[in-house]
């Protein structure tokens, strides 16, 4: 007779939490020296400088290139902070929608991964009802 072996997932004692939050909170820096400069850069970006009609689009292409990647910056930092606030609460590791382990290898790249594969496969093909995105 055969037995299936099923492979665990850690629990979240198995995890170095320490480790992973340090990790979280060195990209959260990172994050946040990034998006300050690139706030700063879309602030400062003017039209004034020139009167030449493809400078002045420019000018505003590049200003609003740096409030879209400030944006993009701020959904990170929420993103990683979620992270941090499941870490505390015990959670850290588990999927957001379903429940399940997300597996390690997502977890080391991707520390902040609220969702299992499967379920981050639906969301991104807009077919997951998750309350907390609202």
């Amino acid at each position: 007779m055969l037995r299936s072996r099923q492979v665990k997932e850690p629990e979240l004692a198995d995890i170095d939490v320490q480790s992973i939050k340090e990790r979280l909170l060195e990209f959260r820096k990172e994050m946040t020296e990034l998006y300050e400069r690139d706030l700063k850069a879309g602030q400062t970006s003017t039209d004034e400088q020139t009167d030449d009609i493809v400078d002045r689009a420019n000018n505003s292409y590049n200003r609003e290139l740096m409030f879209a990647l400030s944006d993009s910056e701020r959904h990170q930092l929420i993103a990683v902070d979620e992270a941090l606030e499941r870490l505390e609460a015990g959670t850290y590791g588990k999927c957001v929608n379903c429940g399940k382990d997300i597996g390690d290898k997502r977890l080391d790249a991707v520390p902040w991964a609220r969702y299992c594969i499967q379920c981050q496969e639906l969301d991104e093909q807009g077919m997951l009802d998750d309350a907390e995105d609202d």
